[in-house]
């Protein structure tokens, strides 16, 4: 998971990307970047370690943002699933030559890269990112300098999800969504002015409220004055990752039509219903279980109340760095023993991957003077890496994976019992007719691949 954005206009680039980045910063923490393309055909970027406010921070007026020769640019913020941590490639990333050069920010994972690498002759494979880079510069290069052409072919060669944006030195941008339509990828286009970004909300905040979203297989270029839509003749499963309606996307967010934030009150009911608590009260997991408790209170007719408090200036423990998790964990929550003490709770959070945070929280719940702790859990036991932009590429980090029962993970947990959603009840909760649900269930989406295949195929270095 990451989150890419871009504009083109009129206004200031560089502080119209930045400002649609920090909208976007809870889905990347590592990293942050943008690259400027000037109408006379340069590209420059700036990008390094750490959130938008380290690296921005005083470096606007070093920067050709309110050139009138600036065409536009491109923005990420990262979050690795290929490449380690300390190593990993920071985005946007440029390649080519005088001739033509292309910069290239992506949001997704590409399974086979090594793959790819190999048969490319591509030698630089310290991630996903520089090998789909130099696939796209190669393909391009081979349609006459043409991104569109390159990106109409992609699916072709890899095995993945994406959601990507190009700037190239024409100058011009294209963005398109993966066929199977994995992450999301929203754009505004109003008089000369182009935008978009990983998610709707961000579009929104900056006043953006007329946006549509990038259809799956959709590849849309845009050269300052013609905007250009054509899609990539793969034709496959429409199958867009339960998990950002479950936990990466803001609340505020659409994706494929449906509110976020409505999808995760729908958890909580249905949650409610197929595993009631015994419990005074509902306590939610902030922030992104906040919505499902709302929905499990509802539903069961149990108060809730804000029992823990998060603190917002340590970020997101799930998408943080494996070194600095148990850190996050201790120091991310507070407790109000007011509302605590001597009560049996209900507490709902969106899922349990690794359960490193949850523990603590369990722990911190009792020692606080819960009576008892039932952990109830919006989506269903997650068993299965993802390949397509998760951080979980191994079955053997998954609590649910480890533990032979669900009285096991609770017993891990240390939870007075455990309840979860069901895969069925989560397709009912967002209500669209296909999602890839393969984190819980094992299927994936591509044809003839299987997890096996998909574990062998992926490098994580």
């Amino acid at each position: 998971m990451c989150g890419i954005a871009g504009y083109i206009g009129s206004s200031d680039a560089v502080s119209m990307i930045i400002s649609l980045l920090l909208e976007l910063q809870h889905r990347g923490q590592e990293a942050s970047g943008l690259a400027i393309a000037l109408n006379r055909g340069s590209i420059s970027v700036i990008h390094s370690k750490g959130l938008i406010s380290d690296v921005f921070n005083g470096k606007l007026n070093d920067e050709p943002s309110r050139d009138n020769n600036v065409f536009g640019g491109i923005g990420h913020v990262r979050y690795s699933t290929s490449g380690g941590y300390m190593n990993s490639e920071v985005q946007p990333i440029v390649l080519g030559d005088n001739n033509f050069k292309i910069a290239i920010a992506f949001n997704g994972t590409i399974a086979n890269y090594d793959s790819l690498a190999k048969e490319f002759d591509i030698k630089r494979v310290s991630c996903d990112t520089i090998v789909l880079a130099e696939l796209i510069y190669r393909l391009a290069r081979e349609a006459g300098n043409d991104v569109v052409e390159a990106l109409k072919i992609l699916p072709n060669y890899v095995v993945g999800g994406y959601s990507i944006a190009i700037l190239t030195s024409e100058p011009r941008v294209a963005i398109a969504r993966d066929p199977y339509g994995f992450r999301p990828l929203a754009i505004s286009y109003i008089g000369e002015e182009f935008l978009f970004s990983s998610e709707t909300a961000a579009l929104e905040t900056l006043g953006f409220s007329s946006w549509k979203e990038v259809l799956p297989g959709e590849i849309i270029s845009f050269n300052g004055s013609s905007l250009e839509s054509t899609k990539t003749s793969v034709s496959v499963p429409i199958s867009p990752c339960v998990f950002e309606y479950v936990y990466f996307s803001r609340p505020d967010s659409v994706f494929n039509g449906v509110s976020v934030y409505i999808a995760r009150v729908k958890m909580g009911e249905e949650l409610a219903s197929k595993a009631p608590a015994n419990c005074d009260i509902v306590i939610p997991v902030p922030d992104s279980g906040r919505a499902a408790a709302i929905g499990f209170s509802r539903a069961s007719g149990k108060p809730i109340d804000e029992g823990i408090y998060a603190n917002k200036y340590v970020g997101r423990g799930f998408i943080a760095p494996p070194m600095i998790r148990d850190t996050i964990s201790k120091l991310k929550y507070g407790f109000v023993k007011s509302i605590i003490s001597g009560r049996k709770i209900a507490l709902v959070d969106d899922s349990i991957v690794r359960g490193t945070t949850l523990k603590s929280i369990i722990k911190r719940l009792k020692h606080a003077g819960a009576k008892e702790v039932h952990v109830r859990v919006a989506s269903p036991p997650f068993k299965y890496p993802c390949f397509m932009g998760v951080d979980v590429t191994s079955r053997e980090e998954l609590l649910a994976w480890r533990m032979a029962s669900i009285d096991d993970i609770a017993r891990s947990l240390e939870a007075d019992s455990i309840g979860y959603n069901t895969v069925e009840g989560l397709r009912k909760a967002v209500g669209i007719p296909s999602i890839c649900s393969a984190c819980f269930t094992g299927l994936y989406p591509f044809q003839g691949i299987d997890i096996e295949d998909l574990e062998n195929m992926f490098i994580r270095w």
